[in-house]
């Protein structure tokens, strides 16, 4: 269940916010995370418009780490043919994204399967993804502590193939309790070392990245 808020003023008058608002769930509360949307013209007030997400989609063409998605990410983006609604004229405009709330559960969804409207093909490349993985301040709200922007890696679910349309997948899991990590592919779980799960081979290619902030205890999460 969702609604959608009235655009109003900001506090400041420098910004009119939308923000839509989900029914609170216990999938929401462990992924939920808000992203803010900001387009700023030349003249007239900036819009920002805050938006629910539960997997973060990220670029991965033309990058070779993590670090360098996430400022695409939320990098500034020229806008064209945006009008002034108070001028009825194209107007000069940008939009930038902010991380504005970070969640519990962290997913990162890696494009290396490209869709587009004449086929979809598989990026291949080698991109550097870490164990600890830290938000810098800059890319997300002044709101997230220090604390709240350091993630551990837990699960990364890999494809294996050349082709999007066809391929393998299997998972990599952090056994917590024994301190280990896991590989899981269809019927076969073995142990394997932490290079091999950062350093994927041939055509592996990590899809999904899971990500944890704080630890787990009894089942559930401590934040």
């Amino acid at each position: 269940m969702l609604e959608l808020m009235k655009p109003v003023l900001d506090p400041q008058n420098t910004c009119i916010v939308s923000k839509t608002v989900f029914e609170k769930t216990p999938i929401r509360a462990i992924f939920g995370g808000q992203l803010r949307s900001k387009i700023m013209r030349a003249v007239d007030v900036s819009t920002v418009n805050i938006q629910l997400f539960l997997t973060m989609q990220l670029n991965v063409d033309r990058v070779k780490m993590i670090r360098e998605t996430l400022e695409t990410l939320v990098n500034k983006e020229h806008l064209e043919g945006l009008t002034s609604p108070n001028m009825n004229e194209v107007v000069q405009a940008w939009q930038q994204l902010i991380l504005d709330v970070l969640p519990v559960i962290l997913i990162l969804h890696l494009k290396f399967l490209d869709f587009k409207p004449d086929g979809c093909t598989k990026i291949i490349n080698a991109l550097e993804f870490p164990v600890n993985l830290e938000i810098e301040s800059r890319l997300s709200s002044k709101s997230q502590t220090p604390e709240g922007r350091n993630y551990k890696l837990f699960a990364v679910v890999y494809h294996v193939g050349d082709k999007a349309t066809r391929g393998h997948y299997f998972t990599d899991a952090f056994q917590m309790e024994h301190a280990c990590w896991l590989r899981f592919d269809d019927a076969t779980v073995r142990t394997i070392t932490e290079q091999q799960v950062l350093q994927p081979q041939d055509t592996q290619v990590p899809y999904l990245l899971f990500y944890r902030r704080g630890i787990l205890s009894g089942g559930i999460f401590d934040v």
